[in-house]
């Protein structure tokens, strides 16, 4: 085999890897397996006539992973793995769909496919006869919102792949062909596993279906609490527990309402951390950020500074010391300009003058 064949090696935090295995023919491939995602091993699938290859890519943030890769004439296993701390807390899901065409130039759409949730220590084993589309999701338990309970009844099935959820699937691919530079900040991070924990989410609770008015109500919570996060979101007073008595639901059915998604906790502290940003941007604020992280409902000035941390990858110190800063870079170069004008345009008229 050509020495051009590339092994898919972990990618850096924000970064993309990319996998091209092939071969001509199956019985040519004399090389060891190679590993894809989810620690998958990768190898020709035995007395297979179809052009045998791995094609695809994956991004990776700081606690989840994402992948989709077009697979023919291959296996995919990976052996039962030991429990452990990283085990324990994530959950893998994978798809696959019979489909046509490159996973990131489709010949059509899926029209059809499987939904797999797995654990990740458990024994994986998959055959691809054909051309299909394989997309792969390595995800932070936390980040889901499914309740455990329901999360453990769903490890170990199969469910069909829904329209909604190629969909999904084939928006999260545009994540693989950007610009993998513009992922590399802290924020980026953030924000890659907030999508692919939301996208899992999502992914296994359109995997049960609901009846509508159940659905139409759920809604109808989330965008009053959305409302109420809004206008009170300053008051240290307003917790998830508030919320509950205000819109005269239990504390059990308002999470249940986010189940996949962002928490009612997680998006008050949102709130709050998107106003201190405003707030510490802003060249009236005040001077100390013990007040600023009270004005924003936080009771304790060294949680703040921690959650603001994670949030933005700097401190809130560091935060508007680079704002301002840029604030005042434009303004010199505003007034430069402003100065520059007017003293070309007295130029001008003292030489029309003359």
């Amino acid at each position: 085999m050509p020495d051009a064949l590339s092994r898919l090696d972990p990618p850096p935090a924000g970064g993309v890897a990319w996998l091209d295995v092939s071969a001509g023919t199956p019985d040519a491939w004399n090389a060891r397996a190679r590993t894809g995602p989810l620690g998958l091993q990768i190898a020709p699938l035995p007395h297979s006539r179809a052009p045998y290859f791995f094609k695809g890519a994956r991004l990776r943030g700081t606690r989840c992973a994402w992948s989709a890769a077009t697979v023919s004439g291959a296996e995919l296993s990976r052996g039962a793995r030991p429990a452990g701390p990283v085990t324990d807390t994530a959950l893998h899901i994978l798809v696959r769909s019979e489909c046509a065409g490159s996973v990131f130039e489709p010949v059509e759409p899926i029209s059809g496919g499987i939904v797999k949730v797995v654990d990740p220590v458990r024994e994986l084993h998959e055959r691809f006869p054909a051309n299909a589309h394989l997309f792969t999701l390595n995800v932070a338990r936390p980040l889901i919102g499914v309740e455990p309970t329901t999360l453990a009844g769903m490890i170990g099935r199969d469910f069909e792949l829904t329209g909604f959820q190629a969909q999904l699937l084939r928006s999260a691919v545009g994540l693989l062909t950007g610009r993998g530079e513009d992922l590399s900040g802290a924020a980026a991070l953030v924000g890659i596993d907030r999508y692919l924990g939301a996208l899992a989410g999502l992914l296994l609770r359109t995997a049960v279906r609901r009846p509508p008015s159940e659905l139409a109500q759920l809604d109808a919570i989330r965008s009053r609490t959305d409302a109420i996060i809004a206008e009170q979101g300053a008051d240290p007073l307003l917790t998830p527990a508030s919320i509950a008595v205000q819109l005269n639901v239990s504390l059990r059915q308002l999470y249940r309402a986010f189940t996949g998604t962002e928490s009612p906790a997680a998006r008050i502290r949102r709130r709050r951390l998107e106003h201190a940003a405003e707030l510490l941007a802003s060249r009236g604020a005040p001077a100390q950020v013990e007040r600023i992280a009270g004005q924003c409902g936080f009771v304790s000035a060294e949680y703040f500074s921690r959650a603001f941390r994670r949030e933005f990858g700097i401190s809130p110190r560091a935060y508007r010391a680079t704002h301002r800063d840029t604030v005042r870079s434009d303004t010199v170069r505003s007034d430069t300009t402003m100065r520059s004008d007017t003293t070309m345009r007295s130029d001008t008229t003292m030489r029309s003058d003359t």
